[in-house]
């Protein structure tokens, strides 16, 4: 009996520390994005999969979402912005930044106009509270990002 309820009270912590449900939708990064004050408009992007639009800091975001089933939950995101920049961004510039940050990571085009994006895996799904938080590691990304680039 002791067995019984001891296993019982660690499923009922494991469960409880769980989110409600596994991967994400386009709709609850839309609505993370409008809880830190952004617009945000929930679309398909050329496969089909969802996507989220906004604006972020003067920057337009597009949020990709990868691993979709076909209900809509996809098992990851990508936040992402590109920037425009006349005779483009020197690589030296960009692998300096790669170099040194974690999360938000840069690229180049074909053109040398600088990409940046942050990754984030939701296969294990993500609680309201997570997803606001990434939003405001993307703020505070995005930031520091146009800072060091010159934006």
């Amino acid at each position: 009996m002791r067995t019984l309820l001891g296993l019982a009270a660690i499923l009922a912590v494991t469960a409880g520390a769980l989110p409600a449900h596994a991967a994400i939708t386009a709709r609850e990064v839309a609505r993370a994005l409008e809880a830190k004050g952004h617009t945000a408009t929930v679309g398909k992007d050329d496969d089909g999969d969802p996507k989220v639009t906004s604006m972020v800091d003067d920057v337009h975001l597009t949020v990709f979402f990868y691993g979709c089933d076909h209900t809509t939950t996809c098992t990851s995101i990508t936040f992402q912005a590109a920037f425009h920049v006349d005779g483009g961004e020197p690589m030296d510039k960009v692998n300096g930044w790669n170099r040194d940050k974690r999360f938000l990571k840069t690229w180049l085009d074909k053109v040398n106009d600088p990409f940046c994006e942050m990754d984030v895996d939701a296969e294990a799904g993500l609680t309201p509270t997570q997803l606001v938080n990434y939003v405001g590691l993307w703020e505070d990304h995005l930031a520091e990002y146009k800072g060091a680039m010159g934006f």
